[in-house]
């Protein structure tokens, strides 16, 4: 049966929830038949139930499962996630992303992943890099070239799709897009109570950009850590990892102001430096040599690099009455990375291969800035045919700009210069959401429906300045529109769904079909710097879609079930894809593409599950996903079509007729008894794409990749440790062996423990890759290797090698 209650997941007992002490009515019914939300278990005992829930997954064989009330005493709340607690490495998750009601994964027509706050504390390094890593079929790309080399995350890939094809998320709402020379990295992971992975287009539900799947940043709320008892609660977490040296200090509290009305605010600073890869190489044992001045930093080691973040999160929850509630969330995260760009350092040629200059110094500074304010409403209205309704309305301005200093000596003339290149890219967001729930008997068959309307406006600015000072003739010269520079752009998004579980044959079937229908604008708005190509000029583009999902689960009997789902997603071009434009002749030009068509995809999707109650459960699926119109970057094309010199490297922006991508993955866990108990995740992906009739392999696509964890918990003295295997396949078919690169399989084990000394201390350490095995990342499959020597220098593959062994530590305090 498909439960329509707010609920948590207390040492394996489903607990329906209330707002505010009062017992109310949700509006929640199978039928007409309501159901009362009952009072919210206190969230200091949700917290030491965590720390059982790690150290024993699995619960009591023959515990009581069955739905029950809890005594009268609560936290304000609205709908809720399971807390921690609830999610042990045995328990199939429970997610709200999926299915924009919370459900847990053997519920849901499709794969999801769920990582806690206790996953992302006990693994010890909370970057978004490392985020992930214990996700099969999952990766986060490093940048590390000479024109990013801040070490900022390259996007989330899914299912070999990534970058701005994944929906990344902060309590449902949007993060800015990636472009070329800049990042998409601007959340911080350290202060959030979960990170929910959706696999595949979820378009239906969450709109374009949704193509590859969705990934949702969870913020936490004052009922995360008040009870009914005290009306102040908090905690502190302190951890350390010396793979960059990076500190990281969190502090949360939280306060009943008055009846109905709680605070929290929540404080994250990290500083950290640049990563040691301590198993890169330079010389003969290298793959690829290393053409820089000795002078410089060899290609076996990042540029020193000095980062410090800092990321606020304050929330306002009021409950007038038991089934209403107002949130307003206000976010502010900004860091900042300063680069000695030592790398470049010496001689610099230009396209030819003829030295022009040698850079005496470069200093870089990136800065990152994402705010957000939210006002949201839950109420759950005493009517026949509504349940829930929710609205939301946000303004989130995010802006990374970069500068620098760079000093080089003019050759042949001897000339001393002084450059200050400056990038600023900003992308500012105005959104509102509506979304009811419905739930009521069709012709005697239970339906839950989920409707919504949602829209959003987007200003997108680029602007690029190089300022040029020859120190020795005293003169200034200042360019502007370099860089991979495009119009602005304003966006338009309205979109509106429809989503129905249905459940036949006593909730043994159920059917859950659903539409959304989309409209997308995006207006030009270049500003005097911008330069038009002939032939390819700005223009307005409208496109109006409908997107179809159509799932099935089925249960099987003896806690076996299947699943089938059917989904559709679109992904409209970016400002930069269709916008941008650069002259820099003689060496190259890149050309806009007002043309290009909208991104689409059918994804097919079947699975098979075995839910072993307390003991485990085990999820086995397959999918096939079927892109049309894939863009592709820097595509060579005729410059005399845009009067360009004949000759010229022109390279634009162009839809590739197939991309398709197939694969495997499965999950499960398995409590042995009440001490020992596994976990696993397995992935295989493979692809092809097809342009002009020609196939060739889809580069993204990561073959076998399995992570298995063994643990083992000791109750009475509060221990828990884990032995992590990561196994990672080969990547030998690439397209070209000659330039590009086939990373080789490997094997690598983590062991982490945590201790939990008293109810309000616990201490946790790490060794990860316990055998200092040098590896390269599966997503380096197809990177550029034996290029010129320029690219050689300033793009080395030695530096996407992964870390070799390294530790951290942390604590964390609860008054």
């Amino acid at each position: 049966m498909i439960m329509r209650v707010s609920r948590i997941l207390v040492k394996g007992v489903y607990v329906m929830t209330e707002m505010n002490g009062v017992s109310c009515d949700a509006g929640m019914r199978h039928g007409r038949q309501r159901q009362e939300l009952t009072l919210r278990v206190s969230t200091a005992a949700l917290l030491v139930a965590g720390v059982v829930a790690f150290s024993l997954p699995a619960r009591a064989e023959g515990e009581d499962t069955s739905e029950k009330p809890v005594e009268d005493g609560s936290a304000v709340g609205g709908k809720a996630l399971p807390d921690e607690a609830a999610v042990g490495p045995t328990i199939a998750p429970i997610a709200v992303t999926a299915a924009r009601q919370e459900r847990s994964l053997l519920e849901t027509a499709g794969n999801v992943d769920v990582i806690t706050r206790s996953d992302i504390q006990r693994s010890g390094d909370v970057t978004v890099q490392n985020l992930f890593r214990y996700k099969a079929g999952i990766e986060v790309p490093l940048q590390s070239s000479a024109t990013d080399p801040f070490n900022s995350s390259g996007g989330i890939e899914i299912r070999g799709v990534g970058g701005n094809r994944t929906q990344v998320l902060v309590d449902g709402n949007r993060t800015l897009e990636r472009i070329t020379d800049n990042s998409r990295d601007v959340v911080e992971a350290s202060n959030v109570k979960a990170v929910e992975i959706v696999r595949g287009p979820s378009s239906v539900l969450w709109g374009s950009d949704a193509l590859g799947g969705v990934v949702n940043f969870i913020t936490r709320d004052p009922s995360d850590l008040l009870t009914a008892e005290d009306d102040w609660a908090g905690d502190a977490d302190f951890s350390y990892s010396s793979l960059d040296n990076s500190f990281v200090e969190t502090l949360t509290g939280a306060a009943r102001i008055a009846p109905g009305l709680e605070l929290l605010t929540s404080f994250t600073r990290r500083d950290a430096s640049e990563p040691e890869l301590s198993n890169a190489r330079t010389g003969a044992d290298a793959i690829q040599p290393c053409p820089r001045a000795a002078a410089a930093t060899q290609c076996d080691s990042f540029d020193p690099q000095d980062t410090g973040s800092n990321n606020f999160l304050g929330k306002l929850v009021y409950a007038p009455s038991g089934n209403n509630l107002f949130r307003l969330t206000t976010e502010y995260y900004t860091r900042r990375t300063n680069v000695s760009q030592n790398s470049l350092l010496g001689p610099t040629a230009n396209g030819f291969g003829v030295v022009t200059s040698n850079t005496l110094s470069y200093e870089r500074k990136q800065e990152v800035e994402r705010w957000r304010v939210s006002l949201e409403q839950e109420w759950y209205p005493d009517t026949e045919y509504l349940d829930e309704l929710t609205w939301k309305l946000t303004y989130s301005p995010q802006k990374i700009e970069r500068t620098g200093e760079r000093i080089r000596q003019l050759v042949p003339s001897g000339h001393t210069e002084q450059l200050f290149p400056t990038l600023n890219y900003e992308e500012t967001f105005f959104e509102a959401d509506i979304q009811a729930t419905s739930a009521f008997d069709i012709a005697g068959a239970p339906n839950v429906f989920t409707y919504g309307i949602d829209g959003s406006h987007t200003r997108t600015e680029y602007e690029r300045l190089d300022v040029t000072n020859n120190l020795t003739l005293g003169t200034t010269a200042i360019a502007r529109a370099g860089g991979f520079n495009f119009a602005n752009a304003d966006t338009l998004r309205a979109d509106a769904y429809i989503q129905d579980e249905i459940e036949f044959f006593g909730g043994d079937l159920t059917v859950i079909p659903g539409v959304r229908g989309a409209y997308h604008q995006i207006d030009p708005d270049p500003d005097a710097n911008y330069r038009v190509a002939a032939g390819a000029e700005p223009k307005t583009l409208e496109e109006f879609d409908a997107q179809l999902k159509l799932g099935a689960i089925l249960k099987l009997g003896s806690g076996w079930s299947t699943y089938a789902n059917f989904g559709q997603g679109f992904k409209m071009p970016t400002a930069q894809q269709l916008f941008q434009s650069i002259d820099s002749t003689p060496f190259f030009a890149l050309v806009p593409n007002p043309n290009l068509k909208p991104e689409s995809v059918d994804s097919y999707e079947v699975g098979v599950r075995f839910d072993v109650g307390q003991k485990g459960y085990f999820s086995v699926n397959g999918f096939n996903a079927k892109y049309d119109d894939f863009i592709q970057n820097f595509v060579s094309i005729d410059p005399t079509r845009f009067g360009l010199p004949a000759g010229l490297n022109t390279l634009t922006y162009d839809n590739v007729d197939k991309v398709d991508i197939w694969g495997i993955e499965a999950e499960g866990g398995y409590q042995f008894n009440e001490s020992f108990y596994t976990w696993f995740n397995v992935s295989h992906q493979d692809g092809e794409q097809t342009n002009a009739g020609v196939t060739s392999e889809f580069l993204d696509a990561i073959p076998l990749k399995w992570v298995q964890a063994v643990g083992y918990d000791n109750l009475e003295h509060g221990l828990n440790v884990e032995l992590v295997g990561t196994f990672q396949s080969g990547s030998r078919r690439v397209n070209n062996r000659t330039t590009e690169f086939a990373p080789g399989g490997f094997a690598v084990f983590d062991l982490l423990g945590r201790w939990d000394v008293n109810e309000a201390v616990s201490v946790r350490a790490g060794v990860h890759n316990i055998f200092d095995r040098r590896y390269f990342a599966a997503e380096t499959r197809g990177f550029p290797i034996n290029g010129s020597a320029s690219v050689q220098s300033q793009n080395p593959v030695e530096l996407q090698v992964q870390p070799g062994r390294y530790g951290t530590v942390g604590v964390s305090f609860k008054f």
